[in-house]
């Protein structure tokens, strides 16, 4: 593609605001939604810029225009009218595209009639958090959760605990309350490097305890917990009826708490639901902030698969976008699991994605089953899938074929149930959640080049709810 050619005032407009952009936005958007866009030309009060997708121009009319028509108005002194253009293969390729940069780091900077930015930091998430994609920029923000969106990204913004302290998020299973919490912490270690962030589930949380007590290192499972600056706790709701458990984790809070440190705790259900919970705890988690998000309406959802689409340099028509929309509408999860299957049905078949080969690649999974699908179900179905035993699946040998079983096993518990990684790593023999985590992308990726591997999935994920169905 040739270079474009910039008009001089529609540059100086655009640099004014960039300017008032890096202001007032999280440098993670800047780098995501602005680093690729280009003024083209101020004619006639309007200013045209050429940006390198359909999705970038959807987001910049629908969340940051009202910002631009106001920066270019201060500039020029007159209302300006915006137009984009979408200049398809202008954007860097997903894989190089470049990582936010850190404020200490020179900001892109005006030479001559380009935008040059600098050299961006590559090691900007947050050590020792999972899912080091779950960013503020991955999060598709809607009316279902706009206000628990708007929250975290306060929390995240400020000094800890200068904002909203606790900040509790709550809502059902798979609605993004995990990658509203991480988020969080990458946005505080990418703002200050050397803040110390600490995501935990709260069973893990329990294991360790016991852990600590079991082997009298209980003085070392308190430093741990109590040296951080944000802490991040999941699935609170799992320490009902816990006891000691609740005890040292109502002593840890308050230590943090009364140190200024920032805590952010998701559930899936607001504090006063929390039934098995010591009242004192409830209390606390009442002292700051409390957010629900619910499932997205169809517009986020569309969003939500467009964002997913860009990200894994997919081709969706959008029929086929508002199809897959329409029919998954309870959880972000299932939603974005259904297009995983859709691309990599494609990709085995050579066919392109239209509505055909996508009812075709969802058939076993459109309606959901209304009924809770239990996880033995699927162990006992993945066994003899495979003709092995449910011991087979949890003991330690790494053979290959035993491997691949139980790694399909965990990517359709993940994906048919709303069990934490850290349960499915229960059930699993005791499994770390990392290791879980590890064997669900390895079967995303192998759906995309195995043929095996894909109708596997699809031949035990029928079967499973076909067991589901019968049994009703």
């Amino acid at each position: 593609m040739g270079s474009i050619v910039h008009d001089a005032p529609a540059l100086e407009v655009w640099s004014a605001v960039l300017t008032t952009a890096r202001s007032e936005l999280p440098e993670t958007t800047i780098v995501m939604w602005f680093s690729d866009v280009q003024p083209v030309r101020l004619a006639d009060e309007i200013l045209t810029l050429s940006v390198p997708s359909p999705l970038v121009r959807e987001r910049l009319q629908h969340h940051h225009l009202a910002m631009i028509e106001n920066a270019a108005e201060r500039v020029l002194g007159h209302p300006v009218k915006i137009e984009f253009e979408v200049t398809e293969g202008s954007r860097h390729p997903l894989g190089d595209a470049p990582e936010p940069m850190t404020p200490h780091e020179e900001r892109a900077v005006t030479t001559g009639t380009q935008v040059q930015a600098a050299r961006p930091n590559p090691n900007l998430g947050a050590p020792g958090l999972p899912f080091p994609n779950y960013t503020f920029d991955a999060f598709v923000p809607g009316p279902s959760n706009r206000f628990a969106h708007a929250a975290a990204m306060a929390v995240a913004e400020a000094p800890p605990s200068t904002a909203y302290n606790p900040l509790f998020i709550y809502g059902g299973v798979g609605l993004g309350k995990t990658h509203l919490l991480i988020a969080v912490g990458h946005h505080m270690y990418r703002l200050n490097p050397g803040i110390r962030v600490k995501y935990v589930t709260s069973e893990q949380f329990l294991t360790e305890f016991i852990k600590a007590v079991r082997e009298r290192q209980s003085d070392r499972f308190r430093q741990r917990y109590r040296e951080v600056d944000v802490l991040l706790v999941d699935d609170i709701q799992f320490l009902a009826k816990r006891e000691e458990t609740q005890t040292e984790f109502f002593h840890t809070f308050n230590h943090l708490h009364g140190s200024g440190k920032q805590i952010a705790i998701a559930s899936d259900r607001p504090p006063h639901e929390l039934s098995g919970l010591e009242e004192r705890l409830v209390s606390r988690f009442r002292w700051g902030l409390c957010v629900d998000v619910q499932p997205p309406d169809l517009e986020t959802r569309i969003a939500i698969l467009q964002l997913k689409a860009e990200r894994e340099r997919l081709v969706v028509p959008h029929d086929v976008i508002e199809f897959v929309a329409s029919k998954f509408d309870q959880s972000v999860r299932e939603l974005e699991g259904a297009l995983v299957r859709v691309a990599a049905w494609s990709e085995l078949t050579g066919s392109p994605v239209d509505q055909e080969l996508t009812e075709r690649a969802l058939q076993d999974l459109i309606p959901q089953a209304e009924t809770e699908i239990p996880p033995q179900l699927i162990m006992e179905e993945t066994a003899s899938y495979f003709t092995l035993t449910t011991g087979d699946l949890v003991s330690k040998s790494r053979s290959r074929p035993l491997t691949t079983a139980r790694h399909i096993a965990m990517y359709i518990m993940r994906e048919c149930t709303g069990l934490s990684l850290v349960k499915i790593g229960e059930i699993f023999g005791g499994r770390d959640h990392t290791t879980v985590l590890h064997g669900i992308k390895k079967v995303e990726d192998e759906m995309r080049a195995r043929d095996a591997t894909f109708r596997q999935v699809q031949d035990l994920t029928r079967i499973v709810r076909g067991r589901v169905r019968s049994s009703v």
